[in-house]
Formats: C-alpha cells, structure tokens, sequence
C-alpha cells in the first residue's frame, strides 16, 4: 500500500505541473498512470478530487484573468450537457463514443492549427461546445478539448485561456465529484490517497506556475497540439483495446 500510496503522490505531482503549464490535460496524464496502481473507479475520484484543488488554486490566484461572460455561459451549458452523457451512453457504447471523440478532436487540432477564429461573443457556440464538454465529462471523461479549440479560436491569450478554463473545470469538476458520490463509486481508501496527495499537487501546481513564465505564445500553441493529439491518440486506443 505505501509504494501504491508514493506513486499516485508522484503522478498527482506531474500531472499538476503539466495543468499549471498548459491549462488543462491533469486527466489525460493522471488517469492512465493511476489506474496502474490502483482500482479505475479510484483512479476517477482521485483524479477528480485533486483535479478539483488545482484549479481551484489557479483560480484563487487568476480570476481577475477570466472571461467571465464566457465561463459562465459555457460552465452552465456544461452542467446540462452532463446528463445528456449518460443517454448518449445508452444508444453509442463507450468504445463507439471513443472513436467518435478521437475523430473530432483531430478535426479540431486541424481547425485550430488553420488559425480558425469565431467570435468573441458567440452565445450559441458557446452554449453547444459548453453543453458538448459536459456531455463529454459524463461519458467518456474527456471534456477539456472542446474548451480549448472554443477558447483558442476566440484569440484568448495563454493566460486568459489558462484562467477561464481553470473557471470551467473547477465547477465541472465539483459537478461530476457530485455525481461520482451519488452512483456510490470510490472507495475509502481513494479518499485518503487523494487527500495525502494535496501537498504534492500544490507543489506541483507551484512549480508549473514557475514554469509558466518561461513558455512563450507559440510554446503554449505547440503544447496544445501536442495534448490534444495525444488525447485523441489515447481515446482512440482505448476504443480498441
């Protein structure tokens, strides 16, 4: 148990640098790693858990940074969005959800490298790609792309973009611990890892912060690109095996 314990505190860790650095991808690097130590239902609570204080801390720190008609909008879309993943689940399987999601997030790494611009105040956009990401958050637990290809194509700089997404995923976050609680998922053992990791994940988050200043606009895109394929690259194996 405390080698499983020293290494979800490692990747809770990483994961944090890299979500201080980019804006997102906390999920994408801590699910992965954690499900190999321990249970996925308690990989989810403490990804969740952990994904929730990190953004939490960076919108302590950045809220006067946030697009706040934006983030609402898109927020609230989410929370509608959330139930919809859940019927979508019970006409497509997971499997065929993967596939689908792996699919559009390259036309939207695509999009986004093509410089594609909507904008600024675009309701109905926000409110379908808000509702998307939620959607999104209860079926396949992949809800950042979305919100990055929305925010990216409005011309948000690297700190704005950081900050509003830190907005969305911080009540995204707590919606879907909500709902984890509801369906009974986790176990005890989950809660305590998670809460023994949250020294590690504000190191974590510090030190990315750190690291933040050194990444320059174009850095920040190419990271983007970077997690995003490898997020459309991880769904869709895991689509097939």
């Amino acid at each position: 148990m405390l080698n499983d314990l020293l290494a979800v505190i490692v990747i809770i860790c990483i994961a944090a640098v890299l979500q201080s650095i980019s804006g997102f991808g906390f999920s994408l690097l801590a699910m992965p790693l954690l499900s190999i130590f321990v249970d996925i239902q308690d990989a989810v609570v403490i990804a969740t858990l952990c994904g929730i204080f990190t953004n939490a801390v960076h919108l302590r720190k950045d809220f006067l940074l946030v697009e706040r008609s934006i983030a609402r909008r898109i927020s609230l879309s989410a929370l509608i969005g959330m139930p919809l993943g859940v019927v979508v689940l019970s006409v497509f399987s997971a499997t065929q959800m993967r596939a689908i999601i792996g699919a559009v997030i390259v036309v939207l790494v695509f999009l986004m490298m093509r410089n594609f611009v909507l904008k600024k105040e675009n309701t109905t956009v926000d409110i379908v790609l808000g509702a998307f990401s939620g959607l999104l958050a209860t079926s396949v637990s992949t809800n950042g792309p979305p919100l990055v290809f929305l925010l990216q194509s409005k011309q948000l700089d690297s700190w704005r973009l950081r900050a509003t997404l830190a907005y969305v995923f911080t009540i995204s976050g707590c919606a879907s611990f909500v709902v984890l609680m509801i369906a009974g998922k986790g176990s005890s053992e989950a809660f305590q890892y998670a809460m023994l990791s949250l020294p590690a994940m504000y190191l974590g988050t510090v030190v990315g912060r750190k690291a933040r200043h050194r990444v320059t606009q174009e850095a920040f895109k190419r990271l983007m690109y970077v997690l995003l394929l490898a997020t459309a690259v991880s769904t869709t194996l895991a689509a097939f095996f």
